[in-house]
């Protein structure tokens, strides 16, 4: 249905729906940043599904918070996640999102640089206590470097 078919009350719902998902959007990398993996795992639904560029899977809240701490205990702490460019499409209670992301690190030389810029591409789904991701894949776009 077009936005002017909308009654004011949904196109409100729409804004807020899509304001709550683009905020998970945002909190998901600062909360790696954070190394806070409760609350990230939080971000998605109990049956959630997560495929990583490496492709490694998970499926489910638990085990996608196992296989993110197993990639982390790998990873240096000194990473910073840039989200961008969310494009976000709700269809009830369910939506799609794009989202660009870069990753940087501060290499031996004491200097951040950014090691690899990719794609979130999401499916989320509305809960009793809010919208949830139901799955994502990344997709590693610059270069193809992988995780350890």
């Amino acid at each position: 249905m077009s936005r002017s078919r909308l009654s004011l009350e949904e196109r409100v719902q729409l804004l807020e729906d899509r304001e709550e998902i683009r905020q998970s959007l945002i909190d998901y990398g600062e909360l790696l940043d954070a190394r806070d993996l409760d609350a990230w795992a939080e971000l998605w639904a109990e049956d959630g599904e997560f495929e990583m560029s490496t492709g490694r899977t998970a499926r489910g809240r638990a085990a996608i918070r196992e296989m993110l701490a197993a990639v982390m205990e790998k990873n240096p702490p000194a990473v910073v996640r840039m989200e961008m460019n969310p494009r976000i499409t709700v269809d009830g209670d369910t939506a799609r999102s794009t989202m660009l992301y870069g990753v940087g690190r501060t290499q031996d030389d004491g200097l951040t640089r950014v090691i690899w810029f990719g794609h979130h591409h999401s499916r989320h789904v509305r809960t009793p206590d809010g919208w949830r991701i139901h799955y994502r894949r990344n997709t590693v776009d610059l270069p193809e470097t992988g995780h350890p």
